[in-house]
């Protein structure tokens, strides 16, 4: 996810050159909303390109809702109902394959994100068999869901950016369960039992909470269908996350022996995704992402050898509060340099009014990136689930291209005064002897 998020801002770069244009009030197609009697929302956009159609769903309960002795539970849970069996028989991830489609999971902050993409007419029934595993996980799934879950957690654990991110997170997110790794930590993996993953399974089960957001060739009667398949979930609420107790200037190092190069992650404070601020921070990411006019702020090396070599910027908009990541790779010169030239671009963000022009061009990308962020179903299904949850609803997606459009130079030096303050730097080292 982070590596995607980087190296969107280049593309977005690239493919615009004109001046910003006004954002179409209508560039996302018209979305129907359904609220059923337990809370349920059903929203949907309707496309006839092509007979295929996608679903999110998104369950209350995601890494914020974990704890330090159940971290990863939401993975494990999730990855066993994917194998849970369904249709005479097959796991769930087989019905969708012989139905011509794929299944897959997302372990958000907030949520757990489930995405099934098929032909419109088998996509009812999968969505119909997804209620029925979410709501009882196969326990005799567990070992291998756990041991698929522990082989992605190592995997992580080897890879120096995601190492670094994990660092920022359990400072900034303290208390919480997203201050921990994304599949838990190998001592509380072997500690779950099936019984905790039947706690979890039902701790997600709430009507009020619970979002399918749907995209493709669909017809009434298929749409009315998924929302049978959920009226059965309890009429209830999903209690809302721990809150975040984040310190402040806190610097990690960690000796990485898997790495032959330093790696720096610098993490910021941001607004989340339906603050009044996310609109002229995402501008403020455009300005210090890949593709960015980075140089503007006297921030990186311009080419020169002596500083780390920039990898890009990640925003964390789904958690709240959110988070603003920068990384750098020290193998290409002096990460210390890096940092130093990085918090001089900071300052002046926040201290100098930006001319029109650069503002203007920071606007032109940031709009690049919204839009090509949506390049499948698939995508267009997250967004549309992500904006019905928001407090302007559905119509959250053109919303936020306008208000990118309004962010004026005062916007852009209010919120990197308000969030580019009290950051936290973590460091991973590869070992060496003397270290």
């Amino acid at each position: 996810m982070i590596a995607r998020t980087l190296a969107a801002t280049a593309l977005a770069f690239l493919t615009l050159t004109a001046a910003a244009p006004a954002p179409d009030v209508a560039h996302f197609p018209q979305a129907s909303t359904l609220r059923l009697p337990n809370g349920v929302i059903i929203t949907a956009q309707i496309s006839s390109d092509a007979p295929i159609a996608s679903a999110a769903v998104f369950v209350p309960a995601g890494l914020a809702q974990q704890n330090a002795t159940n971290a990863g539970i939401a993975a494990i849970t999730a990855a066993a109902v994917l194998r849970t069996p369904v249709d005479n028989g097959k796991s769930l991830t087989a019905a969708a394959q012989a139905a011509g489609g794929d299944v897959a999971y997302t372990v958000d902050p907030e949520a757990t994100r489930f995405e099934i993409e098929a032909q419109t007419s088998a996509l009812p029934q999968l969505l119909a068999d997804l209620a029925k595993a979410l709501a009882a996980p196969d326990p005799s799934q567990f070992a291998a869901a756990r041991t698929e879950v522990a082989a992605a957690a190592k995997s992580d654990e080897n890879n120096p950016a995601m190492v670094a991110y994990a660092m920022v997170r359990q400072v900034r997110y303290q208390g919480t369960g997203f201050a921990f790794p994304q599949g838990g930590r190998s001592t509380s993996l072997t500690r779950l039992t099936v019984a905790d993953m039947q706690r979890f399974a039902a701790s997600y089960q709430y009507g009020a909470g619970t979002v399918i957001a749907l995209a493709g060739a669909l017809q009434p009667g298929q749409i009315d269908a998924v929302g049978k398949s959920f009226a059965s979930w309890p009429a209830r609420s999903a209690p809302q996350p721990p809150s975040v107790t984040a310190e402040k200037r806190q610097h990690e190092i960690v000796a990485h022996r898997n790495i032959q190069v330093p790696w720096l992650a610098v993490g910021y404070a941001a607004p989340s995704q339906f603050s009044k601020d996310f609109p002229a921070m995402l501008v403020i990411q455009a300005l210090l992402g890949r593709g960015g006019d980075v140089h503007a702020f006297s921030f990186g090396s311009g080419g020169s050898a002596e500083t780390a070599d920039y990898v890009g910027a990640y925003y964390q908009y789904e958690a709240r509060p959110g988070s603003f990541l920068i990384f750098f790779n020290g193998g290409s010169g002096d990460i210390d340099a890096g940092l130093k030239q990085l918090e001089e671009g900071i300052s002046r963000l926040r201290s100098q009014p930006l001319p029109e022009e650069l503002v203007t061009r920071a606007k032109k990308l940031a709009l690049g990136d919204y839009y090509l962020s949506v390049t499948s179903l698939s995508d267009a299904a997250w967004l549309l689930g992500r904006s019905a949850t928001s407090p302007d609803g559905a119509g959250f997606e053109d919303a936020l291209a306008a208000r990118i459009s309004s962010v004026s130079a005062a916007d852009i030096q209010r919120v990197a005064r308000q969030y580019l303050a009290d950051e936290t730097v973590a460091v991973v080292l590869p070992v060496s002897s003397g270290r």
